[in-house]
């Protein structure tokens, strides 16, 4: 189920749910109701289920890989920071992505530790939690939530319990990505270049292209310039550029300057083609793109957004992948893959 969010993340990926509850049967019945393409795990030890959230990846290898920041003076102000755009992607390599536990469901009853000792025992500041409470835990559950100590409860009771579990999971998955990569987000949207992940117009619209495209997971991208690597549960990929207004119009002041055929330049006006190429390369090589032959390096584009539009083109995967270096389709480790994996364990019930 997907959720409406304020900003695109700058990359997304499916992540695990870790059910919790002494109750095996329950836990059963709780997993009928989960959308068949979620990555899960049951749990009826509650030590077991800590132990497996705590020792989880917590992404320190993506943020080692991507950040960077370092001292200009002897004040916090002095700090620059300095985000390699172009290394988010390199994350479908990563085979255990699918495996990082983002929400926690766990029951406040239990014999062992109970819900709220459970939650306080996360070591993991940004996994968010889910606590299932009977009627006469609600009122424990209202100090918890009001504390900060878990992010949402619901009844096990509640007639709408599956509607509810579905929403505040995918809710709550989101918000993971946008809480644990404050560090990496925040600089990106600073920067002017990639200013349309907290458009409403272009969020509209990438949600509808990921919806209608089936994109799981999506990754910002900067080469041969502003954009997302996009891939479906099959692990194949497709590009979205995405180009400013300001940024067409000064490709287009360039393909004056090096005579581009005139055919070209009409429909870079309408906004009807982006460039395939870096629009900063110098005029001597770009003028001997076009003077070969000009459509194999131009794409169709939308216009995305009224005002300070956007122009936007979706390559398909059998040319994409031409766009980004070094890339890699055979390492992938596909989502397609690691359900169907998981869905033979069992449902890892311990």
């Amino acid at each position: 189920m997907d959720v409406s969010f304020p900003i695109c993340h700058l990359f997304y990926y499916p992540t695990q749910v870790v059910l919790v509850d002494d109750d095996p049967d329950f836990l059963d019945a709780v997993s009928l109701i989960l959308p068949r393409d979620l990555s899960y795990r049951l749990f009826q030890s509650a030590r077991q289920a800590l132990t497996h959230i705590n020792d989880a990846q917590q992404h320190a290898e993506l943020i080692r890989r991507v950040y960077s920041s370092y001292k200009t003076g002897p004040f916090d102000s002095d700090t620059l920071t300095h985000i390699e755009i172009n290394e988010l992607y390199k994350e479908v390599y990563n085979a255990q992505r699918f495996s990082t536990p983002s929400v926690v469901v766990v029951d406040y009853s239990m014999p062992s530790m109970n819900g709220l000792e459970f939650c306080a025992s996360l070591t993991n500041p940004y996994v968010k939690r889910i606590l299932l409470t009977g009627q006469a835990d609600t009122d424990l559950a209202v100090q918890a939530f009001n504390a900060g100590l878990i992010d949402q409860f619901i009844s096990k009771k509640d007639q709408d319990l599956e509607e509810k579990l579905k929403r505040s999971i995918a809710t709550l998955q989101q918000q993971y990505f946008s809480k644990s990569f404050k560090l990496i987000t925040d600089p990106v949207i600073a920067n002017s270049q990639s200013r349309f992940i907290s458009n409403p117009d272009f969020i509209a619209y990438f949600n509808a292209l990921r919806e209608q495209h089936k994109i799981i997971e999506y990754y910002l991208i900067d080469e041969p310039y502003s954009g997302f690597a996009l891939l479906n549960a099959k692990g194949e990929l497709s590009i979205l550029l995405i180009l400013p207004e300001l940024g067409l119009e000064e490709h287009i002041r360039q393909c004056n300057t090096v005579g581009a055929p005139r055919q070209l330049v009409e429909a870079l006006r309408k906004g009807e083609l982006v460039p395939l190429f870096n629009i900063s390369d110098d005029n001597e090589h770009i003028k001997k793109l076009l003077t070969d032959d000009w459509h194999k390096y131009y794409a169709p584009a939308k216009q995305v957004c009224a005002h300070a539009p956007y122009y936007c083109a979706l390559i398909p995967r059998e040319h994409a992948s031409r766009l980004l270096r070094k890339y890699q389709p055979q390492n992938i480790h596909p989502y397609k893959a690691h359900i169907e994996t998981t869905a033979s364990g069992a449902k890892f019930l311990h």
